[in-house]
């Protein structure tokens, strides 16, 4: 079986990129509507292809088109193709029951590589998805905005909250495609998160929302390919050249692995 965490990491090696561009249009940007968006966004995957071991199209910048986004979203799967896989940013959640429709809408419907979803329900929740034991599952950890001190530094036991998913992501992998999402612009925790657990990292973060991008890398990468992979959306999607955008993102993180 060839599985979702075998393809990044032979995209990465091959391309020898940890980047990941997010494909989230935004209508007031982007004219044209549905459609606009997915030319948009096919002219950014052809821009960026040599550059990017995967690409995060995040459903609710597609959802808010209505069904033209849906099945704008579903074109753009079919011609990014199978070489370089599509991760969905869709942080889903919910009891048991409706998680097993969202893992088949997600990888059966959508043909989806791997998805985003949140852990507050639990291991049985998470199973729902961890059972498509090809596709991958990014746990949320730690987000990237400023509201994630909230609830995700709350001490649950003598740890933060936040560890607490990342020992929860360790014990639901038996099939060995659990992640974490962890954002750059809280490098401290991605140093305590590594500390902890050696499951691949998604960093979202690095760009417009101003993550540390050295900082990030050094802290999250282990060695393993698909330890760190690196989204950026905005500062490749709306750049006056994408592929110059992506090389130089790539090139950055490249130079930063260097000297690890």
């Amino acid at each position: 079986m060839t599985t979702y965490f075998n393809r990044l990491r032979r995209a990465a090696e091959e391309r020898r990129t940890q980047l990941c561009v997010g494909l989230d249009p935004d209508p007031e940007r982007i004219p044209g509507g549905a459609a606009g968006a997915l030319r948009h966004c096919m002219r950014v995957v052809d821009a960026t292809s040599e550059h990017a071991c995967c690409y995060k199209p995040n459903s609710a910048f597609w959802e808010q088109y209505g069904p033209d986004g849906w099945t704008a979203l579903l074109e753009l799967r079919g011609y990014i193709g199978n070489e370089t896989p599509v991760l969905l940013d869709a942080k889903r959640a919910d009891v048991g029951n409706t998680m097993r429709a969202y893992a088949r809408a997600v990888f059966e419907t959508l043909d989806m590589d791997a998805c985003t979803v949140h852990a507050y329900h639990g291991s049985d929740s998470i199973q729902e998805f961890t059972r498509y034991a090809d596709r991958g599952v990014y746990l949320v950890c730690r987000t990237s905005n400023p509201g994630a001190a909230d609830l995700q530094h709350l001490d649950a036991g003598g740890r933060p909250l936040y560890l607490r998913v990342a020992e929860l992501g360790e014990r639901n992998n038996s099939e060995g495609n659990i992640a974490l999402v962890v954002g750059a612009t809280a490098p401290e925790q991605i140093r305590e998160v590594r500390a902890a657990s050696p499951l691949p990292f998604l960093i979202p973060g690095v760009g417009a929302q101003g993550g540390d991008l050295e900082v990030s890398v050094r802290a999250a990468w282990n060695g393993d390919p698909a330890s760190c992979l690196i989204a950026s959306s905005r500062a490749v999607l709306y750049a006056e050249d994408p592929a110059a955008a992506a090389r130089d993102l790539k090139e950055a993180i490249n130079s930063v692995l260097a000297a690890v």
